[in-house]
């Protein structure tokens, strides 16, 4: 019975301080910064179809369940979609256009580039490390800037950047 009581215990205590995998970051490049978000913009549009396969699902890891690491640029106060690139060992880039037809949303395009007309949302960030040009996140708010974004249909209509 004291057995029973202490394996109980142990899985109540992992229960509470377990950890989750940190997905891979989507990129977002503004001026000469890059910004690695916990948002994932392009699934705020729920396609069905999945940009790439990986053999019977649509992910490669459970540090992926998107199943891809998109680019993001603001320019001129817009956020545009760059690219989205495969995450495994197979490389693959998306033909954008076409998947955003094939999904059913005829993608505003402006100089090339798909603009994300359906992006609403706040960003708060902190600095995070990069190695090798990945991003590797720390567990802790670091003491330095924090940049904050505001985008409306894909307007950017805040950018600051403070300190603590």
């Amino acid at each position: 019975m004291k057995r029973v009581f202490l394996i109980l215990i142990a899985l109540v205590l992992l229960n509470k301080i377990g950890f989750s995998t940190e997905q891979i970051s989507d990129k977002l490049i503004i001026g000469n910064d890059t910004i690695c978000l916990q948002t994932f913009p392009l699934e705020d549009l729920n396609f069905k179809i999945r940009p790439f396969k990986y053999g019977d699902y649509d992910f490669p890891h459970t540090a992926c369940w998107r199943g891809y690491q998109a680019t993001w640029k603001v320019i001129e106060n817009k956020l545009f979609l760059i690219e989205v690139i495969r995450v495994d060992s197979i490389p693959d880039t998306l033909e954008l256009e076409q998947y955003f037809i094939k999904n059913g949303y005829e993608p505003q395009i402006i100089n090339g580039l798909i603009y994300a007309d359906w992006f609403t949302a706040d960003l708060e960030k902190f600095p995070v490390l990069y190695v090798n040009k990945e991003c590797i996140y720390r567990s802790y708010k670091p003491k330095k800037k924090k940049v904050v974004l505001k985008f409306d249909q894909g307007e950017m209509i805040e950018n600051k950047k403070y300190g603590k």
